[in-house]
């Protein structure tokens, strides 16, 4: 069983205030905290969709074993900071990085046995592996694709223009088709 924990998250988001404010064609300071909401919103939904957290991020990924490090939690991968194992006297021990290949270019990526290398044993635990790393694409809002942010503020303007969760005559999704279509250019696939 493997889950993740958010160690360090981002101290900013994609989309400042000024550039919803812009899109919105708002000009008054009377909505800034709910815009700025909704923001967040639609950072949060848009980073769920594609598996992906925008701006760095550290995050703890807890498995049962070392095989469920072959798919790596969010993407895009920037450095692996260490990997942690109870060892079979649960013992909390670091494991060597000569033992371990960081397969970074992958989406999602990979931490794999290095050749020649063996995983030493470990106890029977849901949390006997950790490996903390870090993912996003910088540690700014510059650093992420426009086609990101276009997403986003699409997605902002929809739920600043439809503050119900019921409009009469459309159709409701949980973010707009062409959100969707932008989205799924960097939307990661996870099998098994």
């Amino acid at each position: 069983m493997k889950t993740y924990q958010v160690i360090t998250a981002a101290s900013t988001f994609p989309v400042s205030l000024t550039e919803a404010k812009a899109h919105l064609k708002v000009d008054t300071t009377a909505d800034d905290t709910y815009i700025e909401s909704l923001i967040k919103a639609a950072t949060q939904l848009s980073e769920e969709y594609t598996n992906r957290f925008f701006i760095n991020t550290v995050i703890d990924q807890t498995c049962s074993s070392f095989k469920e490090l072959e798919t790596l939690f969010k993407s895009k991968v920037n450095d692996v900071q260490y990997v942690k194992y109870y060892d079979s006297d649960n013992s909390l021990q670091t494991l060597s990085a000569t033992v371990y290949d960081k397969m970074l270019s992958y989406e999602p990526s990979q931490i794999q046995l290095a050749d020649g290398q063996s995983f030493p044993s470990i106890t029977k635990r849901n949390d006997a592996v950790i490996a903390r790393y870090t993912v996003g694409y910088g540690s700014s809002a510059s650093d992420v694709p426009e086609i990101i942010k276009q997403a986003i503020l699409l997605t902002i303007a929809n739920f600043y223009e439809n503050r119900s969760s019921v409009v009469i005559g459309r159709i409701a999704t949980e973010l707009p088709q062409n959100v969707k279509w932008l989205l799924n250019t960097y939307k990661v696939q996870i099998v098994g």
